[in-house]
């Protein structure tokens, strides 16, 4: 897979710009506050729909204008195409349109069409930030190479939704608590499919990250990765491989248990939604006892893993995007990164010194200084 041009119109401070891609590596680089990582967002906006730095689109729209257009092409195995996002003004309400080919198309079928692999320095959270990022991290993954897990996530979401809005009602307004369980079993299927979907995504991550760690750790350390459920008090589960009925009769009980918890809290305790996963570093918790080179190694370990299981899945490589990383990874990590992406992957890489890139001989270079960018 190879981006073949970006073209932006009135998107965060760039009016109009167009950018060819002619090889494998292309560097954009300059001072902090040009506009580097938004061409970035835009080409991450291009595969996902959304930014990965704010979760309001708006804010992506240039400043005073009414309405925004990020243009991709790209070439995959089965010919070239193009996507095209626009948001406009009409009759003082905010559209969005996604077009595949020039043709609409659904957010579902969208998101799995352009594969890209983002790695910035709030990747290092993915280690020792919030369960939230590490759920996050894994579903993109995910849902990038299966439709159907996407559709699962979306159902989920708003099932989640409209059971924590009539936890609230019968709370309020003394209800039944029975009405809760249709919900109760609609929920717990759903959420069984997904997390069979993550043991099963969790088997080849392990397969991928767990090598790429070592070599990437110098050979020095060794990497463990669980998944971790919730139980209603305080349990700790780890599974690495569940029937659905088994998992859904969990769920099913679990709520149930805890219905007047929920009840009270207004929100639902349990789920796919509070799960997480550990990483382990020489059998210890990374997220408490690894130092930050360390846990670095791990994040990087892990968004490489990314890049080749979304290879083995769809059989072409993602586009890598790496916004400003190479700062934060000591020149070991450095070298064993370009060693990696070396003419396998094509890399597109925001950074304030272009020195930090080594060159393959066939390196782009692009010069951004106040939403303005020159071929150097």
């Amino acid at each position: 897979m190879k981006i073949n041009k970006l073209q932006l119109v009135n998107f965060r401070n760039y009016d109009h710009c167009a950018v060819a891609f002619d090889k494998m590596v292309t560097v954009f680089y300059g001072k902090n506050g040009q506009g580097k990582t938004n061409l970035l967002e835009s080409i991450f906006y291009s595969a996902f729909g959304l930014s990965h730095r704010t979760s309001k689109e708006d804010e992506m729209m240039k400043f005073s204008t009414e309405g925004m257009a990020v243009l991709l092409d790209f070439t995959k195995e089965d010919g070239t195409h193009s996507v095209k996002i626009k948001k406009y003004l009409d009759n003082g309400k905010f559209h969005k349109e996604i077009k595949i080919d020039g043709r609409k198309t659904t957010a579902k079928d969208h998101y799995s069409f352009l594969n890209t692999v983002m790695f910035s320095p709030e990747d290092l959270q993915i280690i020792k930030g919030d369960p939230a990022l590490r759920r996050r991290f894994m579903d993109m993954e995910i849902s990038q190479t299966d439709p159907v897990y996407y559709e699962l996530l979306v159902r989920y979401r708003r099932l989640l939704r409209q059971r924590n809005s009539l936890l609230k009602v019968i709370r309020e307004q003394n209800q039944l608590q029975e009405q809760l369980v249709p919900w109760d079993e609609e929920i717990s299927g759903i959420g069984s499919q997904i997390l069979i979907k993550r043991l099963e995504n969790l088997k080849k991550l392990k397969k991928i990250s767990i090598p790429t760690f070592h070599n990437i750790s110098d050979k020095s350390d060794s990497l463990e990765i669980k998944y971790e459920m919730k139980g209603n008090n305080g349990e700790t589960y780890y599974p690495e491989e569940e029937s659905f009925q088994n998992v859904k009769d969990f769920y099913i009980k679990s709520l149930k248990e805890r219905r007047f918890k929920d009840i009270m809290q207004g929100s639902t305790g349990i789920g796919v939604h509070r799960d997480d996963f550990k990483t382990y570093i020489n059998n210890a918790d990374s997220k408490s006892f690894a130092s930050q080179g360390q846990q670095r190694c791990c994040a990087l370990a892990l968004k490489l893993s990314q890049i080749e299981y979304v290879k083995e899945v769809s059989g072409e490589y993602p586009v890598l995007l790496l916004d400003d990383v190479m700062s934060e990874l000591d020149s070991y990590r450095r070298s064993q990164l370009i060693t990696f992406i070396n003419d396998k992957v094509q890399t597109i890489i925001t950074v304030n010194d272009k020195t930090l890139i080594p060159d393959f001989g066939s390196n782009q270079y692009f010069y951004v200084e106040k939403g303005s960018i020159k071929n150097i």
